[in-house]
């Protein structure tokens, strides 16, 4: 459900504030179709259900991110599991980018605004205060939810 869910919010999102409908009563533009105008706020971009959060990220990860892309968010932190180490895990999967804030350099921050239900945004914010946020760009079309194992070096130089 919430991928279909998903796909229609994304479709809402990405449609510019100057609609252009077929054609009707309403400004006509030279090719005959009718120009609707929007006066949405970012609030209206937020349907019901769901919620809006901002997410640090640094500026080398937001290179090829934009408005209406999904991403998946992955937090890196240290856990003590017996011994000291950073571990990585994916927190979140195919989440829709609501926008982006680029820094003016890519060395440092900028951030990220996503469109998540309530669950997901308790996970989001423990990410956040816990360790570095990081993101991981989907392919157009690539909607499949998989379960993720925390990565660590330990796991990987067994």
């Amino acid at each position: 459900m919430r991928i279909i869910t998903n796909v229609l919010l994304l479709t809402a999102l990405i449609m510019p504030a100057h609609t252009v409908f077929a054609a009707g009563s309403g400004t006509q533009t030279a090719d005959n179709a009718t120009v609707v105008k929007t006066t949405a706020t970012p609030n209206d971009m937020i349907p019901p259900g769901y919620r809006a959060t901002v997410i640090p990220v640094s500026g080398d990860q937001l290179v090829y991110v934009k408005k209406g892309d999904r991403i998946d968010l992955l937090v890196t932190f240290e856990t003590v599991t017996g011994k000291k180490e950073k571990v990585t895990a994916t927190i979140l999967q195919n989440v829709i980018v609501l926008n982006v804030q680029k820094p003016a350099k890519i060395v440092n921050d900028g951030a990220i605004e996503l469109l998540i239900i309530p669950n997901e945004a308790q996970y989001a914010a423990l990410s956040a205060a816990k360790g570095k946020a990081g993101i991981i760009v989907r392919a157009p079309g690539d909607f499949d939810i998989e379960p993720m194992e925390i990565a660590s070096f330990r796991k990987l130089f067994r």
